[in-house]
């Protein structure tokens, strides 16, 4: 069962970062360097509270926190895009089983809705989610159809109809940090510092 962070207070701060799996290969007689990338490249996310009042916030957040770590459970908070106008994007789905590799196909996207390069999304498939961003500019046809170029590469195969969160993107994953538990100040918690990490 995924554990959802409070959606308020709002991260002092959020800082993402690829977890990469590949690298450049050196060729050992001096030839040129390429790069090999392999499927499984995910996101984690650094996260720091500003201090929490006791009621409700800190308790609700230090009550999340507790629940992963003590459950080993998976963790899910909105991933920040600060800025962006998302707009009105539709109810987008998967169109068609059987797909693989950095090109995504959707269905039911608002007609003529342009996606922005390194747009975030969340792709939910059998109950997890898995975070991916928009490689280039796409504007969706009449039809509410599009192909997306997306990074990174799928790491599941998903199903017809699975459901693309664009609106409010999440990340979820294991839950790393603060595992010694909180600080208590005069009339607050003090701030939590805690990474979410995909597992997939």
């Amino acid at each position: 069962m995924t554990i959802y962070l409070p959606p308020k207070p709002l991260p002092k701060s959020a800082s993402p970062s690829p977890i990469v799996f590949g690298g450049w290969q050196t060729p050992p007689n001096g030839g040129i360097e390429q790069w090999l990338g392999f499927m499984g490249s995910r996101m984690s996310m650094a996260i720091e509270t500003p201090n929490l009042l006791p009621e409700p916030d800190g308790r609700l957040w230090t009550a999340a926190l507790l629940d992963a770590w003590l459950t080993g459970e998976t963790v899910a908070c909105y991933f920040p895009q600060p800025g962006l106008m998302i707009g009105p994007v539709g109810k987008v789905v998967v169109d068609g089983a059987d797909q693989a590799g950095m090109m995504l196909r959707i269905r039911a996207a608002t007609p003529n809705y342009t996606f922005r390069r390194r747009q975030f999304f969340s792709l939910r498939h059998a109950g997890r989610r898995y975070l991916h961003y928009v490689l280039e500019q796409t504007t969706v046809g009449n039809d509410g159809l599009a192909t997306l170029p997306i990074g990174p590469m799928l790491r599941v195969t998903p199903a017809d109809g699975d459901e693309c969160e664009f609106a409010k993107p999440m990340i979820e994953g294991k839950l790393s940090g603060d595992a010694n538990g909180w600080t208590m100040i005069p009339a607050r918690v003090r701030g939590l510092s805690f990474t979410i990490r995909e597992i997939a």
